[in-house]
């Protein structure tokens, strides 16, 4: 993994967008937050690292953020009983900073 400036700005962006509305969704110790903020980080560097190597296929990129979804919810998990409500937080977050991404990078 090769980590450039482009990747952090993408990946604390992402944490940017996601923590906050982790919060709002009633996620609020700051053991939690600190967790999901960590997870996020690690998670999204993996996603655009690999994004950066391979196609820019919407395909490609939607099977990727399901698997970075999946293995945020098995890390989280690990600290935050796992729950329908954490997965449905999870899916939100990430529903949510990927649209915003898509309306960025289709106006950048």
């Amino acid at each position: 993994m090769f980590i450039n400036d482009d990747l952090l700005i993408y990946a604390a962006a992402t944490a940017l967008i996601e923590v906050p509305l982790f919060f709002l969704c009633g996620y609020r110790s700051l053991k939690d937050l600190i967790l999901f903020a960590a997870v996020n980080l690690i998670s999204n560097l993996l996603l655009n690292d690999f994004l950066s190597t391979v196609a820019q296929d919407s395909l490609i990129i939607f099977l990727f953020e399901l698997t970075v979804l999946i293995l945020e919810f098995v890390l989280c998990s690990y600290w935050i009983k796992p729950s329908a409500k954490l997965l449905k937080v999870l899916i939100f977050t990430n529903a949510a900073s990927y649209f915003i991404g898509v309306i960025y990078f289709t106006f950048k």
